[in-house]
């Protein structure tokens, strides 16, 4: 007997609305749009590039540096790629962090990513323009690897993939975006012997630094037309396996070429540890409390009185703002405890942003509060920490992007830092009483890292000039004027004034790697204060009651970040007086970056963005045979568009004649998203038919359809509404008499609907 049971049509139910805790248990954080992008296709020789209104202020220089950087990896490579390449750009990194391209969200501090599906490159622009060409370069390096290694076809992949530092070594190599800085990481693990073997798998950003290390040994080895030799040799080898492509290509074995490796590596820089040394040869370290677990403390800034340093420190599992005692260099307690309730993280260079220049902490000229920006939403914040209770004092927000390295003026009034507005990365002011923003240098180079000098006169900063950085500094009467400090061939940066205001100190890599520096602004006097092995950099001055100062500086060691403290009267190199132009700066006197390409616009090569069309984007397959001979199998099939803001994933399984499946449509391209979904659930039992043959049949199925709509009010609390429809088909039990008149349970077959 078969009962239907009739409810209401279709109602609409507000399911919940979650707060911070569940929703981050239940759900995780959420995926939000914080901005609208309406996307344009810019069609260039070699590119599909994707960008929005917001972001043509960079379009051409994009396109320009993307084509130079085809041009040099296709002669490299000795291969052309067939179909242009989609390059989808983002003006700043905080648009990037909303890409949907990436189902689950990306870390905070990825700073670009290559697809082997579709070969799509994604990135943000806002980056000096050496930086922006070494990351197209680096990403597109990949997309390379991607059409030669699995022949342009997604199952290539299935066949493996070489590891980690194959693949992002080759790419560092190739684009040559290892800067004098990055080295620190391969020299600390040469000169503490802990380089690993070829075999390695994973290493994180290690894995970077040591592929590029083996593909410079290869080309000094062999030369450059090996590494070719060996990618098409990996392409050619099944799995992942690099050790029978080595010894394909060079004729060694895997413990072999790792014996000649370390040996080469060792050659070129034991050498420089007997006339350079470690940080601590040249400071005495800060610690952290006695069996802390370890941790990094980075970012040092000193109080005005002299007797206290802060840092990030991140031995608590998170990054965190640590208070030192300046004499004892002990830890003397952690300011933050209970941040993560008001902001998601702490703005950290080494940590959660790509390393740039300058301190993420600024102490007010009162010792009161420390200045840093912290993560909230889309963006960062300003906040004021304070010094004597712990805690935020203030939270500000601003239309300013990418806000890095916060300065306190000397009346403590105003904080100067980097940030991005309108396409440009400039240096601004905000007033703390009225918090309206002024933009200080408004200028087309890259500027980052400000620190005022003693009297509040002048502006120090550093700015991008062609291949390098380098300090100069505008009398704030008159910002339209820049003056240089230095305007060489090294890279030199984050400046700090001395306590006088005569001298500045800088970080510069004109030893070879990252070391401190000063010099005097009226003679020109240049002196070297560390000559690490590894780096030595972020320097902040200590002021201290006799009318000296000291410096505390980062140091790299053994893997990890320390602070170090060091007197400033017995400087470890002199050198010959520098001109410091007391004349401003003309035009051309900073050199700017010239791409080998230049590509003039053409408007009748831009397209509007048609998000009708979708692809195949992952597929999931499982197959088997059970021990009833019964074939059972499952495929996942996900599609999207270009972008990922729509996507389709449909789960298709079935076990003999007896199948599922669930479809949803899901749109997360505007802040508010909406799904529809689509499905047919079934579970079958095994039945003894009457012959006693075992037979399998439908117990449970549930059809149905159901639309839905979501709306985030931030990363932990959203709003979702669904509606929809079901239908059943099942087995139910009921209870019957037998002819004996005893109640017994059988088996009833039902079949009801309901909203």
């Amino acid at each position: 007997m078969r009962r239907r049971f009739l409810r209401p049509a279709l109602v609409f139910a507000l399911l919940l609305v979650t707060l911070a805790g569940a929703a981050a248990a239940q759900f995780g954080q959420n995926r939000i749009q914080y901005r609208d992008f309406d996307w344009k296709i810019y069609r260039s020789p070699h590119f599909n590039v994707y960008y929005s209104d917001a972001d043509d202020v960079r379009l051409q220089r994009t396109v320009s540096l993307a084509e130079s950087a085809y041009d040099e990896l296709s002669r490299a490579f000795d291969y052309q790629i067939q179909e242009p390449t989609p390059l989808i750009i983002y003006a700043t990194h905080s648009a990037f962090l909303q890409n949907n391209i990436i189902i689950n969200g990306i870390p905070q501090g990825a700073q670009a990513f290559a697809t082997p599906v579709r070969f799509r490159i994604v990135l943000p622009v806002d980056l000096p323009e050496p930086d922006l060409y070494a990351l197209i370069k680096h990403e597109l390096t990949h997309i390379f690897q991607y059409h030669i290694l699995f022949r342009g076809k997604l199952g290539g992949s299935l066949r493996g993939r070489p590891p980690l530092w194959f693949m992002e070594g080759m790419a560092s190599f190739m684009a040559d975006d290892e800067t004098l800085a990055d080295k620190k990481y391969i020299r600390d693990a040469v000169v503490n012997d802990r380089i690993p073997s070829i075999r390695m798998q994973g290493g994180g950003f290690f894995a970077y630094r040591y592929g590029h290390a083996v593909f410079e040994f290869m080309e000094e080895r062999w030369g450059k037309d090996s590494i070719n030799d060996l990618i098409y040799e990996m392409r050619n080898t099944v799995g992942s396996d690099i050790g029978r492509a080595i010894q394909r290509v060079f004729r060694l074995g895997v413990e072999d070429f790792d014996f000649e490796f370390r040996r080469w590596l060792r050659t070129r820089y034991l050498n420089e540890l007997v006339r350079t040394g470690e940080p601590g040869d040249f400071g005495r370290p800060f610690r952290l409390d006695p069996g802390s677990g370890g941790g990094f403390e980075t970012s040092a800034a000193a109080s005005p009185s002299g007797d206290l340093v802060a840092a990030l420190t991140t031995d608590k599992a998170e990054i965190d703002v640590s208070l030192f005692d300046a004499q004892n260099r002990r830890r003397l307690r952690v300011l933050t405890r209970g941040l993560d309730r008001q902001v998601r993280s702490i703005v950290s260079q080494y940590g959660t942003v790509a390393r740039r220049a300058g301190s993420d902490l600024g102490f007010s000229p009162d010792g009161n509060y420390l200045a840093a920006f912290a993560q909230r939403e889309s963006g960062y914040s300003l906040i004021l920490i304070d010094v004597l209770e712990g805690g935020l004092h203030q939270i500000i927000d601003m239309e300013v992007e990418q806000q890095l390295a916060p300065s306190f003026s000397p009346d403590g009034r105003t904080i100067a830092f980097a940030g991005n507005l309108d396409g440009r990365s400039d240096i601004f002011q905000i007033d703390l009483e009225t918090l309206n923003v002024t933009n200080v240098t408004r200028d087309e180079p890259f500027d980052a890292a400000p620190a005022f000098s003693p009297d509040g006169r002048w502006l120090a900063y550093t700015t991008w000039s062609g291949d390098t950085s380098q300090i100069v500094r505008i009398d704030l009467s008159d910002p339209s004027k820049r003056y240089a400090i230095t305007n060489d061939e090294f890279n030199n940066k984050e400046p700090v004034y001395s306590a006088d205001g005569q001298r500045v100190y800088f970080t510069s890599d004109r030893s070879g790697v990252d070391n401190i520096y000063g010099i005097d602004l009226d003679t020109g006097a240049m002196a070297q204060y560390t000559n690490a092995v590894t780096a030595c950099d972020q320097p902040t001055v200590l002021p201290l009651p006799d009318g000296g100062e000291r410096l505390v500086y980062t140091g790299y060691w053994k893997s990890r970040f320390d602070l170090y403290m060091r007197d400033v009267d017995e400087p470890v190199a002199t050198f010959d007086p520098i001109n410091v132009p007391e004349s401003p700066l003309s035009p051309g006197d900073l050199p700017e970056f010239q791409p080998d390409i230049e590509i003039t616009l053409d408007e009748r090569n831009i397209d509007p963005y048609k998000r009708s069309r979708f692809f195949l984007e992952d597929a999931v397959t499982f197959f088997g045979v059970d021990t009833d001979q019964v074939v059972t199998g499952r495929v996942i099939l996900q599609f999207s568009d270009y972008l990922g803001d729509r996507r389709i994933i449909a789960d298709l399984a079935a076990v003999d004649s007896l199948s599922d499946f669930d479809v949803v449509y899901f749109n997360q391209k505007n802040r508010w998203q909406w799904y529809g979904r689509a499905f047919d659930d079934r579970a079958y039992a095994r039945f003894l038919n009457e012959s006693g043959r075992i037979e399998r049949d439908n117990i449970f199925r549930r059809t149905g359809l159901e639309a839905g709509i979501v709306y985030p009010f931030n990363v932990q609390n959203r709003i979702e509404a669904s509606l929809g429809y079901i239908f059943r088909e099942y087995e139910g039990f009921a209870f019957a008499d037998d002819i004996t008149g005893t109640i017994i349970p059988v088996i009833s077959p039902r079949d009801d609907d309901y909203p």
